[in-house]
């Protein structure tokens, strides 16, 4: 510590030569964090899974030496992530190495519910993270009937435009109607404009008593379709 420069010129020295050395250096000169990031960048290089672990472990432990609470957190949860997708393995053969959304989205596809949950609960993720997920993983490997058991199961934490979205992203419009009348008037116009259904926007307009929305659809719609403009113009006049 009392000769900055020797010790800068010594880090550089063992960095090339002895990474051991240099983690002894760090904590000679309590740069707890420094010897942490070395290990980490050590975590780039192809090695076991078991050996990986023992690795993040050590990488914990200069977190806590210094007081790095957040980062130790994080870590820590890293190890407990990894040691679950060990056990995952046999069911799910790529999951090593996903991220926790990646994880329990994977697992949702896979149609491995049960195994979602628990994950879920493990790493206590909230009503309305996993809820997106799960809308998500439904919608994008196509299966509506769990995707319609899961909205039936109790009232959604993060309401039913998610669900529609979902849908319509990924290309199935009848599944998509199932949903847009459990969220407000407003967002079913533009659902229904997104749909290519501009009649029913335009009642879901009238019976909303607005004026906007009305409008919303004569913008959406343009000169193309002269009956329904006309149609909504007269809607319009008599509100």
């Amino acid at each position: 510590k009392d000769h900055p420069v020797a010790s800068a010129w010594y880090a550089k020295w063992c960095s090339l030569t002895d990474t051991q050395k240099l983690h002894d250096h760090f904590y000679t000169q309590d740069n707890f964090e420094a010897s942490a990031l070395l290990s980490i960048k050590e975590l780039e290089h192809n090695m076991m899974l078991d050996a990986k672990i023992k690795l993040m472990e050590s990488i914990n432990r200069h977190f806590m030496d210094g007081c790095k609470d957040f980062e130790s957190r994080q870590t820590k949860e890293q190890i407990q992530l990894l040691r679950r997708q060990m056990a995952l393995k046999v069911k799910v053969a790529d999951i090593i190495g996903l991220n926790l959304n990646e994880t329990i989205s994977i697992l949702i596809q896979r149609a491995l519910l049960g195994d979602a949950d628990n994950v879920r609960k493990e790493f206590k993720i909230s009503d309305k993270k996993f809820w997106w997920l799960k809308v998500r993983a439904l919608a994008e490997t196509r299966n509506w009937p769990e995707l319609e058991k899961f909205a039936k199961s109790k009232k959604s934490p993060i309401g039913y435009a998610p669900f529609v979205k979902a849908c319509i992203e990924n290309s199935n419009k009848a599944e998509a109607i199932k949903y847009i009348d459990r969220v407000a008037k407003e967002q079913q116009v533009e659902f229904y404009i997104e749909l290519n259904m501009p009649e029913k926007a335009a009642e879901i307009a009238k019976s909303a008593k607005s004026i906007d929305l009305l409008d919303n659809v004569l913008n959406a719609i343009g000169s193309q379709n002269t009956v329904l403009t006309e149609t909504i113009n007269s809607f319009k006049n008599g509100l």
